[in-house]
C-alpha cells in the first residue's frame, strides 16, 4: 500500500510537504495506523515524528489522534484494510510532522 504522509519540520522546511511510502502490510492482520507509522519510522524513515506511547492501543488519552483521508482518527485504534491512505496532522500548528501543540 501507499502512505502519503504530512512531513513539516519548522525549524528546517520552508513550507510542509508529503512523502510516499510503500509498505507491504498483511490486510488479514490487525495493522493499525499507529503500527503503520513505526513500521516507516523504524524501516524506512528515522526521521518522522509522531505521537507513539506505551499507553497506546487503549483510545484514551487522544494524542495520536491524526486525519486520515480527511477524517479524524486515533492512529492507536484505526484498522487499515490495505487501501492507499493519507495522514495529516489534526491541526495545523505543528511541532514536527505529524506532532502538533496542545491546546
Amino acid at each position: 500500500m501507499k502512505a502519503t504522509v504530512f512531513r513539516f519540520d519548522p525549524s528546517a522546511d520552508a513550507s510542509p510537504y508529503y512523502k510516499d511510502y510503500q509498505i507491504e502490510i498483511d490486510p488479514t492482520r490487525h495493522v493499525t495506523v499507529m503500527a503503520l507509522l513505526e513500521m516507516i519510522a523504524d524501516r524506512m524513515d528515522g526521521t518522522l515524528s509522531f505521537y507513539s506511547h506505551s499507553a497506546c492501543l487503549h483510545g484514551i488519552c487522544g494524542r495520536c489522534i491524526v486525519k486520515v483521508n480527511g477524517k479524524p482518527c486515533l492512529a492507536c485504534q484505526t484498522v487499515l484494510d490495505g487501501s492507499d491512505i493519507v495522514i495529516d496532522p489534526i491541526r495545523f500548528d505543528v511541532v514536527k510532522d505529524l506532532v502538533v501543540r496542545n491546546g
